[in-house]
């Protein structure tokens, strides 16, 4: 059967030049999940990072390629430039002290439609976290054994 439409995002994937310190920025800094950490099939000599939600859901899924010599990228046309996370609305408070606590640079929170934090990892990838009343109802999707308080 053919779909109509598209029905969202499977995954994200990036590049990251230092694989610990991904991990270590994405699992204690943002409390994601690593849902694994194998070999680039393509390029088995470098690692492949896997983070996502308890049950790895697609739409939850965002990759990473270890490549420590890759020039950094450049935003062009046709091309994401940020990679968003939803957060409860009444978080906020506490993202940005999380935030200033692990002395990590954000801008924010700001109004674009909802509250945007923007930050970016260590490797210069431009995130942000969205408040919004919806993340309650996901709250149940949830990885549990999170340094992130639900």
């Amino acid at each position: 059967m053919i779909s109509k439409g598209i029905l969202g995002i499977h995954h994200i994937t990036a590049i990251t030049g230092d694989a610990q310190r991904n991990i270590e920025f994405y699992v204690n800094s943002l409390g994601l999940r690593l849902v694994k950490l194998t070999v680039n099939q393509d390029h088995p000599t470098s690692y492949h990072l896997y983070y996502g939600d308890e049950l790895g859901r697609p739409g939850t899924i965002l990759t990473f390629f270890h490549w420590p010599d890759a020039p950094k990228g450049r935003k062009g046309n046709r091309e994401a430039i940020a990679t968003s996370f939803l957060i409860p609305e009444n978080s906020l408070k506490y993202w940005i002290n999380r935030l200033k606590d692990k002395q990590i640079v954000f801008r924010g929170p700001h109004k674009r439609f909802e509250e945007v934090i923007t930050l970016y990892d260590p490797d210069g990838l431009e995130l942000e976290l969205v408040a919004h009343r919806s993340a309650h109802d996901r709250s149940v999707n949830v990885w549990r054994e999170v340094p992130i308080p639900t």
